[in-house]
Formats: structure tokens, sequence, C-alpha cells
């Protein structure tokens, strides 16, 4: 779990240039298409979401021909509150 600097809508808007369409897919069907942020930590990939997105372990993220598999997710908070879902892939 981080911490943001600022609260996550704004992060999200400071790096709008960087933000990509994420296809949610489950058990095989789309469940929501959503804007996602590419970053990493600890040589470990992730998709950082607004909090609320709704994503779960297991759930297929699909970029244009770039496919993941989210293994865990961590949230980052801004005042103590979640802002960010973080859905780490393998």
């Amino acid at each position: 779990m981080g911490i943001l600097p600022v609260p996550a809508k704004q992060y999200f808007a400071d790096f709008a240039f960087d933000l990509v369409d994420y296809q949610v897919i489950r058990k095989g069907k789309p469940v929501a298409t959503m804007k996602g942020l590419s970053n990493s930590s600890h040589g470990q990939q992730f998709v950082s979401f607004l909090y609320g997105a709704d994503i779960q372990v297991g759930d297929m993220l699909q970029a244009g021909a770039s496919v993941a598999v989210v293994s865990r997710i961590d949230y980052d908070t801004y005042n103590g509150q979640k802002q960010l879902i973080n859905a780490y892939a393998r």
C-alpha cells in the first residue's frame, strides 16, 4: 500500500497522456473498459485504476495486443482514504 501526495483524480489528470484504455475480462467475458496507468514497484508491474473500479484477482486486463492476468491487488491512499486500486499482473 502506498501513500499518494495528491488525490487520485489529480494524479490521473497529471499523467493523462499516459492513461490507457484497459478492457477487464472476467471468466472469458468483458465486464468493463476503464482508464489505467501502468507502473512498477520493486520490479513488479501493475496497473492503477481509480478506487471503485471492479477489478478482481484472476481478471484479465487487455490493452491492445497486451494481456495480463491480475495476481494480486493493493491500494494507494490519500489522507487515509483508499484512492487507487493497483492490479499486479503476472
